[in-house]
């Protein structure tokens, strides 16, 4: 039982952040980016703020997240660069430090070109602390069976807690999943399938007992699986009603409908998903149920002393008294 609830969780995992995830009309570029931070630069240095901020919310939501390479690092520090100068417009000195710090990891020694950040900016100031920001506690990586993930642009390495960083999964082709913006205070996603990093034996699985040859005959676990994916399907479905909620919403921003469709429709389709799995473990549990029936009726066994007549009344020769 507990084997089969544990392979249907690892499956879920699997599959709702894959439907979920938005769809991209076709994979953007790393060109793309280096040409988003360019037009941010020169925004910058004109204090136009609406072109520079429409540039990091497109990098950011819409060219990253749809990324068909791999990014090389100049591209990735790049990256970091532009999400401090949003954020620093927006008045963000945390989070502008911990994004500069992340594209000198990538890129040390960079400086911004003195029409953009002259010597009397107080970007400098922000600049400078950057230099010895803390990098924060490193955290395990957990990429997809057969495959790897690039964090900052090195395969499989650490991912520091306070650092914002770039992931990108490829699979056991060496395809690109997935392109992942992670930011401090974000859990570090998980593609292994094992959603909380456990082993057999921190859940208590004996796996010389699970390699033991057996015939499954209890139902029961099939019902259970059938009652996780459909309470899982009905949490999603309810969720996908209200990202349609939001989106059919007049007052909803114009920017944040493209994403809402894409997560209405992902998290209905995971529901639609999972309501079929529900059936058809229902099924499985079912045809079980008709085949072997239960499989824990309690037999009574007759004792030895029983059938040997002992305890019964005797009479005066010693054999047992006829009634």
């Amino acid at each position: 039982m507990t084997k089969i609830l544990v392979l249907t969780l690892c499956v879920l995992c699997v599959l709702i952040p894959q439907v979920a995830r938005a769809a991209c009309e076709k994979p953007t570029s790393a060109h793309e980016l280096a040409e988003a931070w360019s037009v941010a630069q020169e925004a910058f240095a004109k204090m136009d703020t609406a072109s520079l901020l429409t540039q990091a919310s497109l990098a950011r939501t819409q060219i990253l997240p749809c990324m068909g390479e791999a990014l090389p690092k100049q591209g990735t520090a790049a990256f970091h660069r532009l999400m401090a100068l949003e954020a620093f417009i927006n008045g963000d000195d945390g989070r502008t430090v911990r994004e500069l710090h992340a594209s000198l990891l990538l890129e040390p020694g960079y400086e911004f070109a003195i029409e953009v950040v002259d010597a009397s900016h107080p970007l400098r100031d922000l600049y400078e602390v950057a230099l010895t920001a803390d990098d924060g506690e490193g955290e395990k990586i957990y990429p997809p069976p057969g495959g790897y993930v690039l964090v900052g642009g090195v395969r499989n390495a650490a991912r520091y807690s306070q650092t914002p960083v770039i992931m990108q999964v490829f699979d056991a082709t060496q395809t690109l999943r997935e392109t992942r913006y992670v930011q401090p205070g974000e859990a570090s996603p998980n593609w292994s399938g094992n959603a909380f990093g456990l082993t057999a034996e921190d859940i208590g699985i004996n796996l010389d007992e699970l390699r033991r040859p057996r015939t499954p005959t209890d139902p029961r676990p099939w019902f259970v699986a059938a009652g996780v994916s459909a309470i899982i399907g009905g949490v999603l479905y309810a969720v996908a009603m209200q990202q349609k909620s939001l989106y059919q919403d007049p007052t909803t921003l114009d920017e944040d409908l493209a994403g809402l469709q894409s997560r209405a429709n992902g998290l209905g389709t995971a529901s639609l998903l999972l309501g079929g799995t529900a059936l058809v473990f229902t099924g499985f549990g079912i045809g079980f149920q008709v085949k072997f029936g239960s499989t824990h009726k309690t037999t009574i066994t007759p004792h030895s002393s029983d059938a040997l007549g002992v305890g019964a009344p005797t009479g005066a020769s010693g054999e047992a008294a006829s009634p």
